[in-house]
């Protein structure tokens, strides 16, 4: 019978016992790692479950004081409670105060206050629901607001006390309130079952006063709850609380107060309190230290089954390994045949490569590319040596000639096994370019894998020199003959500079590595690769224009890279020429087209561009279904300045309101020169019409401000009209047609704001201009007439004076009144012959009353703007008068404040003339314009006209009631006499009379009145009434 033989020979014996050796090893070697693993993993756990667990208990622990000190601000803040204090304060409802204060009390008790003292302003208990002290070293006094005193103590369990003052609504204490509150979260924490393990311990702790080395801790553990002073630091060392209390969060394995390893878990606490939750190190590792022999045991089990598992799996390969063993050493043998072989055929190449190395550039190099060996020509043509090239990649050679695509399609070749053959250019260690015609093999090693690459090269840099020479030279004619195209085609500056650089720098020998610039004044156009701090090698031309030179061609080599010279010098500097003449001639259509098309003074487009410029944006708009505005801006007072300084200033400051003007709009907008002192400011693409009145106002306010001119402050204002498309017109005719309306309508709504065109305005224009119109027949055909207003003597009723006044007697529109037609006037200058004609009819009409025998009043005329600043003014007058035969006594010259204002010495001239004839002098609408008491004192004014808008609501508004008195008085006190306007009712004349006002003039008197009604009250001087009951004489 045949034993069982568990071994086959010696080796398997030897195998098994050492296979059943490693894996008892492996086995051993995983029971640790698991059992660290496992304890790391308990260790991480546990500490991470402690600072978790203090972590919620600390939450706890500050939302319930937070809660607590709340409640009792709260308390404190009570309105019944604060009255009730208040009671008590005031010896009158001392009772009623304590009977508030104790109701207040048992309602607090029935919310969350255990016990509650409420003392009165004095420190008098009100109530006290036995609150005892408690011991000073059992009570913590807590970090809260300065207003409140919070303490935590223990009294069978956790108690909060607050002590704050109540406070009145002017924050002035008026009594103090103390509350106990129970905080159960907290005394759950320390009466409850341990927290955590069966040596878990949890300290709440606080720092005593002045001392860092000393706490206040709340105990809780085995042997119950205590309060103890323990020290922060024993042996040197912090415990745990320490860090807590310096505002430290984390976890230590540290000794604790009773010196016995722990890992504890610290955290600051709200209010100065710190918080510890620990466990011994010892109870750490039980857990893990209790399975350890489990793991022991099921290991050993392992370890047989798996030598049995072994055992039974290599026999087979130990048969298989005899079997091997024998074909290796048939193996041997064909190996060493084959070296043989090998050093045969490396002698016969090495032999073949050295014939063909003295006129190639032969190397090989590894997969990488780095060189591996290097014939003596390789080092020759390339200016390296052996030593410099082994173990350097071939980029040491790249000259920056070829793109990135060429060398990715040489790898891409060679590494798919095939050969690559090609002409590339590289550089010598010194600088200079060769080229070669390369072919690059891949060699295999025994397993048909590439390892190496051998590459073989022959030098043809005196061909490719001639081929690169007659290149350029087509290059350059290339250039040139497209450069010179550009310049014909009709291109702005920076697109042609644009062209002519990008066209360059392909002309250049090494384009890929080239940039250029062209610099013209301060514009600087280049490619996209320029850069400075990049130059290597430049070259560089002047741009000359009209014999001065105005910029630069500039073009380098972002790398060390030579220039083909002197072709590429001589290619730069005709470039440079051709773009001088280029520019030259665009400078002079510039200038030709400025001509034609921009106002010569302004620089602004004029009317010829302003039409081209509308009817563009019109049309733009009109496919975009936009609107766009047309602000039609006059200057106010600019005729004054330009008449009175001169024509130089009246240019500057027109330049100047140009350049403000700019300043207002986009860059999209256009602003022009209308004529004179008129601007056309186009807006395009605008959302609604009010953006163009939000324009209207910035050009307002901008012209407001004064202009510095020769040392001298000038002040205008400008009227703007705004025609809006497509609402206020669909063509550029019409819409400068309407602005220019809205503008005159700006200026009759006094000057200095803007108004936007209407239908009603059109109307009122079509009826301006009709009227304009028969104005210039109304003196030919004698239409105009006098009227005559009665100025009254109070108390007395009678007759002071008489003010004179236009009318016009249209043969359509009937009686015209002067506020429709005198603006017309002025504006056509037919305002000064209707005030001749004024003046002479009123003399004529004197003339008349004199020889009828009556006794002539004063007549005020009103004197225009134009007439008065006419030179021959005070001459017209001295021969009205002299060819009438009136005196001057019976005249008053009525004028306003603004013509007071202009070249003053000049109207100072002509007052005192006129008033050393005799007439009088009045203001009239004073107040409304320029009042100014120096004028008051430096003309000869005789009398102040109160303006009506000041008298029509003197008695109810106190604004208007003050202003009277002031002019009233003030005329008073320079000896002015004084004539009210607008005199409708009793109640307004009895008002300015009461303020010393003698004369008054208005429809509670009399209406404006034809010469015979004015004849009628003059042959009745005596027996005419008027309302009141009082008789009016009409003496002079």
């Amino acid at each position: 019978m045949r034993k069982l033989q568990l071994f086959i020979n010696q080796d398997d014996r030897r195998i098994s016992l050492i296979l059943g050796l490693a894996l008892i090893a492996l086995a051993l070697l995983s029971a640790f790692s698991v059992w660290h693993v496992m304890r790391s993993d308990m260790e991480s756990m546990l500490t991470k479950s402690l600072s978790v667990t203090l972590e919620s208990k600390v939450r706890l622990i500050e939302t319930q004081i937070k809660h607590g000190l709340a409640d009792t601000k709260s308390a404190s803040a009570r309105l019944f409670l604060i009255q009730s204090l208040e009671q008590i304060k005031s010896s009158q409802s001392k009772d009623a105060g304590i009977a508030g204060v104790i109701k207040t009390a048992d309602r607090l008790l029935e919310l969350n206050f255990s016990k509650i003292v409420i003392s009165d302003y004095a420190g008098e208990d009100v109530i006290n629901t036995d609150i005892n002290s408690t011991d000073p070293a059992l009570i913590v006094k807590l970090e809260t607001d300065p207003d409140i005193d919070s303490f935590l103590f223990w009294d069978g369990q956790f108690k909060l006390r607050n002590v704050m003052d109540v406070l009145d609504h002017e924050h002035l204490p008026v009594g103090r309130i103390t509350t106990e509150q129970a905080l159960p979260d907290l005394t759950r924490i320390f009466t409850d079952a341990n927290l955590i393990g069966e040596t878990g311990d949890f300290l709440l702790c606080a720092a005593v006063k002045d001392s860092n080395l000393e706490m206040d801790c709340f105990l809780r553990g085995f042997d119950g709850n205590q309060f103890k002073r323990l020290l922060r630091v024993v042996s040197n060392k912090p415990l745990p609380m320490h860090y807590a209390l310096s505002g430290l969060t984390g976890i230590k394995l540290i000794n604790d107060y009773r010196q016995i390893p722990v890992v504890a878990a610290h955290i600051p606490v709200m209010y100065g309190l710190g918080a510890v939750l620990k466990i011994d190190k010892e109870e750490l590792h039980y857990l893990v230290t209790k399975q350890s022999n489990t793991i022991l045991l099921y290991l050993g089990l392992v370890v047989l089954v798996g030598m049995a598992i072994l055992h039974r799996l290599i026999l087979p390969l130990i048969y298989q390994s005899m079997l091997s063993r024998k074909k290796l050493l048939k193996t041997n043998t064909r190996l060493e045949q084959a070296k043989i072989n090998a050093e045969k055929i490396s002698i016969e190449l090495t032999a073949y490569i050295n014939a063909v190395g003295k006129l190639a550039l032969i190397s090989i190099s590894d997969q990488k590319g780095r060189i591996l060996q290097a014939n003596e020509k390789f080092c020759e043509i390339s200016g390296y040596t052996q030593e410099e090239l082994l173990g350097q990649d071939h980029r040491i050679l790249n000259s920056g000639q070829h793109p990135k695509s060429f060398f990715v399609d040489m790898w891409a070749t060679i590494a798919s096994g095939k050969i690559w053959h090609q002409e590339i250019c590289n550089r010598s260690k010194q600088g200079s370019f060769y080229w070669i015609d390369s072919t690059i093999m891949p060699l295999t090693d025994l397993d048909g894998k590439i390892d190496r690459y051998l590459s073989v090269r022959v030098d043809i840099t005196a061909r490719k020199k001639k081929d690169l020479a007659l290149n350029e030279r087509l290059k350059e004619s290339n250039c040139l003959h497209d450069i010179r195209y550009y310049l014909e085609l009709n291109l702005d500056s920076e697109e042609i500079c644009r062209k002519v650089l990008n066209r360059l720098v392909q002309a250049m020998q090494f384009q890929e590595t080239s940039a250029a610039c062209i610099r013209l004044n301060n514009t600087l156009i280049q490619t996209e690769n320029y850069q400075e701090d990049l130059l290597q090698q430049e070259l560089h031309a002047r741009i000359v224009i009209n014999g001065k030179i105005s910029g630069q061609l500039q073009v380098i080599y972002t790398e060390n890279f030579p220039f083909l010279l002197p072709e590429e010098q001589s290619l730069v500097d005709t470039i440079a020429h051709d773009l001088g003449r280029w520019l030259e001639r665009k400078e002079a259509e510039k200038r030709i087209l400025a001509m034609a098309t921009h106002d010569a003074l302004t620089g602004l487009p004029n009317r010829r561009l302003l039409q081209d410029r509308l009817e563009q944006v019109i049309a733009h708009d009109s496919r975009s279904h936009t609107q766009m505005a047309v602000l039609f801006v006059d200057l106010d007072h600019f005729k004054i300045i330009n008449d009175t300084m001169g024509h130089d200033v009246g240019d500057l400051l027109l330049k100047s309101v140009s350049e403000r003007l700019i300043t207002c709009v986009r860059n999209e907008d256009t602003v022009a020169r209308q004529g004179g002192d008129e601007f056309i400011v186009v807006l395009h693409s605008i959302a609604e019409s009010l953006h163009a009145g939000i324009v209207a106002q910035k050009i307002i306010d901008t012209l407001t401000q004064p202009f510095q001119i020769h040392q001298k402050k000038l002040h205008i204002g400008a009227s703007i009209g705004i025609a809006v498309f497509p609402d206020n017109g669909s063509d550029a005719e019409t819409l400068l047609k309407h602005s220019d309306i809205a503008m005159y309508h700006a200026k009759k709504s006094g000057r200095n704001n803007y108004q936007f065109f209407s239908e009603e305005l059109n109307q009122s224009a079509h009826e301006k201009h009709n009227l304009s119109l028969d104005l210039h027949l109304a003196l030919e055909r004698n239409q105009f007439i006098l009227h005559f207003q009665p100025v009254i003597d109070m108390p007395d009723y009678t007759l002071h004076s008489i003010e004179v006044l236009l009318r016009w007697q249209h043969p359509e529109h009937k009686l015209v009144p002067p506020q429709k037609f005198i603006t017309i006037a002025e504006e056509t200058g037919l305002i000064i012959p209707i005030s001749q004609w004024v003046l002479r009819t009123t003399c004529e009409q004197i003339r008349t009353w004199l020889d009828q025998g009556y006794d002539v009043p004063r007549l005020a005329v009103n004197i225009s703007a134009r007439q008065f600043q006419a030179d021959d003014f005070v001459e017209n007058v001295t021969h009205i008068l002299n060819e009438t035969g009136v005196d001057a006594r019976y005249f008053t010259f009525e004028i306003t404040e603004s013509m007071l204002i202009s070249n003053i010495d000049r109207v100072v001239n002509i007052l005192n003339r006129i008033n050393a004839m005799g007439i009088h002098i009045s203001v009239d609408d004073f107040g409304t314009g320029y009042s100014s008491l120096s004028y008051l004192k430096r003309f000869p004014i005789d009398t102040l006209k109160i303006d009506r808008s000041f008298t029509r609501d003197i008695t109810i508004d106190p604004s208007d009631l003050a202003i009277t008195e002031a002019i009233i008085a003030m005329a008073k006190s320079l000896d002015i006499d004084i004539i009210a306007e607008g005199i409708e009712t009793e109640d307004q004349l009895n008002l300015l009379m009461q303020q010393g006002c003698r004369y008054h003039q208005g429809f509670y008197f009399s209406r404006a009145i034809p010469a015979n009604e004015i004849i009628k009250q003059l042959k009745k001087q005596s027996a005419q009434a008027i309302p009141g009951k009082r008789k009016i004489s009409l003496s002079k």
